[in-house]
């Protein structure tokens, strides 16, 4: 269920009027909307359309006429015209609202700005015609013949279809959540004079692209069948956002046009959840980020040697111990703001929760669980996978003693096999990515286990070890009907068979062609300029990493995943800015490292290179939203 509410103030008849759209695909009888506005409502109530059935200081409580059904596509309208004072501002409507169910479920609903009397400024041209359309990434093709002398305070739309209204709403919905201090940009009722945004789905579009359309200050949105309504929406809604920020410089249309689909397919953001712990709602907002962004993947490394963040039910130890680190812990104090140590995982419902989030904005959520590296703190958790025979004989890049899950014991297999059953019940997306990176060099050949195997099978080295491990692997997700991803170490040794395997290029920023030209499908996203946990500059106290080098944020932008080599040409699916967290000990170091820099690898994976104008992104990004 979805509903959205318009409120609209009628200052004549010192009246507010409320206006509940079903967004949902599900009739709802007898409907009662309660809302917290500070604009009380004083009995006896002049409501019309509903009855006042309850109101406690700035509660309201309203029911619908008895015997109503509120329709999917339909609109409950009343208006309550007994009231503590006139409103003077837009904040003075319901500031929350849920819809009380027959059962006495609450539903929410989101509760757009109180609608002024009359609209501000009719559309007209502006004097100004050095404004520019406020939107990043910036789209394929803009053609603006002239400019409103004001911007719109809304659109309203008078779709009914469910999708359509659900979009819109999230749309709404989003802008609140990043941009709290602008109007919201799309309402669903809305008075005569309020600009008109007409929808209508197109075929002969690319599947996630659409064109906008102004005249005369109206707008009409053609979208492709995939995603490109919401992107249409989002760059309204960006452009509305932009103009009202700095007017000056960023304007709406009068007459004009965009023309618009994205360059990559994959448009993907990384977070690492392991070294720092990001709260859910930390996470859900950096959902918000890339679907404000366009981006449409996020890459949620969920493990790694320093913790393990999300609820296995088969191995409660993961969550009870591997996500803890600390003293008297098998992992010590690592990378957190202090020495107390850290914990923190992820229930099955919350990540479900971040993925339905995910959804409804068009990202989708690929998980990681790195192995069969990065398993310190697997092993610490669960002493049944190691080889008790083996000394500490390799030792990981972080430092980390005897750390990778060991392809000769049989419950590596067993552990992976129902960590990923259950992570894919969990995550519904094709690809689950493994990881596969960062093997000790001589990891278990040490292992009298790994020694054994080593002669029966004929691998030689530590990379067919892990090659022959994850073949396993890949066969096993297979049979789930999933792909398997992962970093560009799976390839060493043999690699797994390069049919529906995605990897990701990051070593260096030749890797991307080195990989398409084995016969892999790739993502690029090399450490010199998608890292963004490298530092901005080779300053002493600049935070950062600084194994790739440095890497300005003129860097990540300029920089081209495609760098004219033919496998490239079908090999590569796109690029993804990767966020490792070992510095970002603050919100802080957060915001300072991830963006604008975000920002330039969303614009590569959306807008063509000649599109590029880095002047014009500085000061566009600056306006981006930040954790």
């Amino acid at each position: 269920m979805m509903f959205h509410l318009d409120s609209l103030w009628h200052e004549d008849a010192r009246a507010m009027e409320f206006a509940l759209t079903n967004c949902g695909e599900t009739a709802v009888a007898n409907p009662r909307l309660c809302y917290g506005s500070l604009t009380r409502a004083l009995r006896p109530s002049q409501a019309t359309g509903a009855r006042l059935l309850r109101r406690q200081a700035n509660y309201h409580e309203y029911a619908a006429p008895e015997g109503f059904v509120l329709q999917p596509g339909e609109t409950w309208r009343f208006t309550e015209a007994s009231l503590t004072r006139p409103a003077k501002h837009s904040n003075e409507g319901p500031k929350s609202a849920g819809l009380l169910l027959e059962d006495g479920t609450m539903v929410p609903v989101f509760a757009s700005d109180l609608q002024a009397e009359r609209a501000f400024g009719a559309a007209s041209a502006a004097d100004n015609q050095a404004l520019t359309l406020g939107v990043l990434p910036q789209p394929q093709g803009v053609a603006v013949h002239s400019w409103q002398a004001v911007a719109p305070v809304h659109l309203a739309v008078a779709a009914r279809d469910a999708a359509t209204l659900q979009a819109v709403s999230q749309v709404a919905a989003l802008t609140r959540r990043l941009h709290p201090l602008v109007p919201v940009p799309f309402v669903l009722t809305a008075r005569d004079d309020v600009a008109r945004l007409e929808i209508t789905a197109d075929e002969s579009l690319a599947r996630d692209g659409y064109t906008l359309g102004w005249q005369a200050g109206q707008v009409t949105l053609r979208h492709g069948a995939g995603q490109g309504l919401l992107h249409g929406l989002v760059t309204l809604a960006q452009a509305l956002t932009s103009a009202h920020m700095e007017p000056q410089r960023y304007g709406v249309p009068l007459e004009g046009t965009v023309t618009d689909a994205p360059r990559h397919g994959w448009r993907g953001a990384h977070l690492d959840v392991s070294r720092q712990f990001y709260p859910l709602d930390q996470v859900l907002r950096y959902v918000d980020i890339l679907a404000w962004h366009k981006m449409n993947r996020f890459h949620w490394h969920l493990t790694d040697d320093e913790g393990w963040r999300l609820e296995i039910k088969s191995y409660p130890a993961l969550t009870e111990s591997a996500a803890q680190t600390g003293m008297g812990h098998p992992v010590l104090p690592q990378l957190g703001p202090d020495m107390g140590g850290q914990g923190g995982y992820y229930t099955q419902a919350e990540a479900r929760q971040v993925v339905r989030h995910a959804g409804a904005l068009g990202v989708e959520v690929m998980p990681e669980i790195d192995i069969p590296g990065h398993c310190a703190c697997v092993l610490g958790a669960l002493p049944a996978l190691v080889d008790q025979e083996e000394p500490e004989s390799y030792w990981s890049v972080q430092g980390f003693a005897n750390n990778a899950l060991n392809p000769a014991i049989e419950a590596s297999y067993t552990f992976a096999e129902k960590v990923l059953a259950e992570v894919c019940e969990v995550f519904p997306f094709e690809i689950v990515h493994v990881g596969g990176d960062e093997v000790a060099e001589g990891a278990w050949m040490k292992s009298p286990k790994a020694q054994a195997m080593m002669r029966e099978t004929g691998l030689k080295d530590t990379h067919e070890l892990q090659a022959y491990f994850l073949r396993h692997i890949q066969e096993f997700l297979a049979g789930l009907g999933r792909k398997l991803g992962g970093w560009e170490e799976v390839a060493h040794g043999g690699g797994v068979k390069p049919e529906n395997t995605l990897l990701f290029a990051w070593t260096t920023v030749e890797k991307t062609a080195e990989l398409a030209e084995a016969g892999y499908d790739v993502v690029s996203t090399p450490g010199q300029a998608y890292y963004l946990d490298m530092a901005l500059s080779e300053a002493w106290y600049a935070p950062g990493a600084s194994w790739a080098g440095f890497t300005p944020l003129a860097t990540t932008y300029a920089f081209e995943a495609n760098n004219g080599a033919a496998a490239l040409q079908e090999r590569l699916k796109g690029v993804q800015a990767c966020v490792w967290s070992e510095h970002l000990t603050t919100m802080a170091r957060k915001n300072h490292m991830i963006f604008p820099r975000l920002s330039a690898i969303a614009e590569a994976g959306w807008s063509a290179a000649e599109a590029k104008d880095f002047a014009r992104f500085e000061a566009l990004a600056a306006l981006m939203p930040r954790l």
